[in-house]
């Protein structure tokens, strides 16, 4: 008697909360990006004024 089922990953399309998520996911990473690389630039701008 199983008491637990495994969920089935393979071979199924993301649900639509997955897919939501995933793409939020992504923008963040985008943007944490170009904040970090705001953050060098300032900070190579800075290094360059002294």
């Amino acid at each position: 008697m199983r008491l637990f089922r495994r969920k089935a990953t393979t071979g199924r399309r993301p649900t639509r909360r997955e897919r939501r998520a995933a793409a939020r996911t992504a923008r963040a990473e985008r943007e944490l990006r170009q904040t970090e690389q705001k953050i060098h630039d300032l900070a190579a701008e800075v290094r360059g004024r002294r």
